[in-house]
This record gives structure tokens, C-alpha cells and sequence, in this order.
């Protein structure tokens, strides 16, 4: 049973009133109204009827709305594949060009091959996102792909990007270049004879690490990062550097810890080989600044000879 409260404020007293009428319906019966008047206002009692009727109104209106949702969605379907196909049999839409731009180590006619469209083809046929991703995908060579229509679809450019190697790696007896995004891809043209260094791991995580270790000290060793051949873990799992084949560099950890401290001894260091041509060092024990002594052990080959700097 609902309850109803009305304000009236015509009542002023306290005292509630209680009053019941009988009114008789068609069918016979007699219904009892009752009211009960209060200082704040009347508190009427009725059947629940009329909420059943609401909510049974409102659920089939719900019902409605959702199929009408449901055919607008389908017919919206239908006019979008509709149009698709008559935007395809449109001349005016055909591909009449097809641009390919930055290739510098990956031919033309290698994309032109791998690509799903040709001139003649209808420019709104071809689905660009998924061409794109395919291509990154097949070529491991692209760090990027852009695709993009022009003149009415006339014109299709494909932008790329290609990967540049800042180390090589030697993966089932195959030189490969590997970035800093630590993606291994085909050497093409001259990347073979680039000075960079080459990474020596056991797995991939040893892989990683070096890696990002090595894009940390690159940028500020200067021209001297051309001079690293190698870089690899030592026997107690510090970080091996080695200049121009001949001098072990014994870094220590690799830790963010005394890395610019480090770099700028080692530079101090080198500019003193470099300018005593006579001494060549056989090696360059960094790993002494881990342990809060300031000092750099130098290991000379040219004769037994130690120092420290």
C-alpha cells in the first residue's frame, strides 16, 4: 500500500482527525477511504494500483526504446557498407600514384612488393592502419610507418622511418644491429662497417641491461664512444668496456651511483693515453670509486708497469 503525504496548511492544530467514507463501485463493493489530518499536512492511504501501472509503463517504454536503438544502429550499418561500396566503384577514387619516402638502406621496390595496393585500385578499398602494422611487423628493418591519401585519394605517400643500429649483436652465428628500443633487425647497406660497439650476453635480460647502460654512458663519453669494440660482463658481473680491441676498461657495477664521476675520471684518463702516444694501457680499473677511493688503476702494455691517476 502507498503512502501520499499532501501539505495543507489549513490545519493548525494538533489533534489528528480521523475520517472514512464509503463509496460504491460498479461491481458492488464498497471501498473505504480513509484520511488522517495532521498539523503538517495528510497522510492518504490508497491502493498500490496505480504503481503497478507506472512501472509496467515504464519498463515497456524502456523495452521500445532499446529496440529502436537497436534498428538505428543496423540501418546506420547498412548505409555506411552501402556507401563504402558505391565510394568504391568510383573512378575518381583510384589510385594513380603511390609515393614511398625515406629510404635510405630499404629499396622502393621492396615496399612496393610487400604492400596490398596497387595503382588502379580503389583508394577507400584499402584499410591503411592494418597495412601499416603489417609491414612494421614484417620489417623489422622500419622503426616507423606512416601512410597517408592525398589529392581525392588519387595519391597514397608512405613515410618510413628506418631503424639505425647503435650496437651489433651476434645471434645463431649472424650479425645483427640492435637499437635502444632493444629491437634486433638485418644490417643493410654500409651498417656493417659502423664504428659502434658489439654487445656480448648470455640471455636477454644480460642483453637489456647492457644495453640501457650503454644509452646512458654514450652521450657523454664524446668522440672516445667511437673507441668502444665491446661491451660485455665481467667474471664477478661488472660491466667490461673495450677501446679499440686493446684496452679492458673494468667499470664496476653498472649502477646509476658515481656514473658521472666515473665517466668524467675515465675522460681524464684517456686524454692523458691519447696524448702520451708512447704508453698504450692494457687496462682501466674504474671499480675502485664503488668502494669511495678516489683513485683510477692504469695497467700499461707497452712495459709491467702500473700507476694509479
Amino acid at each position: 500500500m502507498a503512502i501520499k503525504i499532501v501539505q495543507d496548511k489549513t490545519i493548525k492544530k494538533r489533534k489528528t482527525v480521523k475520517k472514512t467514507v464509503k463509496k460504491k463501485t460498479k461491481s458492488g463493493y464498497t471501498t473505504r477511504h480513509t484520511d488522517l489530518a495532521m498539523p503538517y499536512g495528510t497522510i492518504s492511504l490508497m491502493h498500490s494500483g496505480s504503481r503497478k501501472k507506472k512501472s509496467s509503463g515504464k519498463f515497456f517504454r524502456t523495452i521500445f526504446m532499446l529496440i529502436f536503438i537497436v534498428c538505428l544502429s543496423f540501418s546506420g550499418v547498412f548505409a555506411y557498407n552501402h556507401l563504402m561500396v558505391y565510394l568504391c566503384s568510383l573512378e575518381q577514387f583510384f589510385i594513380e600514384t603511390i609515393e614511398i619516402t625515406g629510404c635510405n638502406n630499404v629499396a622502393e621496390s621492396e615496399i612496393k612488393e610487400l604492400i596490398p595496393f596497387q595503382p588502379g585500385d580503389s583508394s577507400f578499398a584499402v584499410k591503411l592502419g592494418q597495412v601499416e602494422r603489417d609491414l612494421k611487423e614484417f620489417k623489422s628493418e622500419l622503426k616507423d610507418i606512416s601512410m597517408y591519401r592525398t589529392n581525392w585519394g588519387k595519391k597514397i605517400v608512405v613515410s618510413l622511418t628506418e631503424r639505425l643500429p647503435e650496437v651489433f649483436i651476434n645471434v645463431d652465428d649472424k650479425k645483427l644491429g640492435l637499437d635502444f628500443d632493444n629491437k634486433p633487425f638485418n644490417l643493410r647497406g654500409n651498417m656493417p662497417f659502423m664504428r659502434i660497439p658489439t654487445l656480448v650476453f648470455n640471455d636477454e635480460t644480460e642483453r637489456k641491461d647492457l644495453l640501457s647502460f650503454y644509452h646512458k654512458i654514450k652521450p657523454k663519453l664524446g668522440d672516445y664512444v667511437s673507441d668502444i669494440t665491446e661491451i660485455k660482463y665481467g667474471d664477478v658481473d661488472d660491466v667490461v668496456l673495450t677501446l679499440n680491441q686493446k684496452t679492458d676498461i673494468y667499470w664496476g657495477q653498472p649502477k646509476d651511483k658515481n656514473l658521472n664521476d666515473k665517466i668524467s675520471k675515465l675522460l681524464q684518463v684517456l686524454d692523458f693515453l691519447y696524448a702520451n702516444n708512447k704508453k698504450e694501457a692494457e687496462s682501466i680499473d674504474l671499480s675502485f670509486i664503488d668502494m669511495n677511493k678516489d683513485k683510477i688503476l692504469v695497467k700499461y702494455s707497452s712495459v709491467n708497469e702500473e700507476s694509479n691517476v
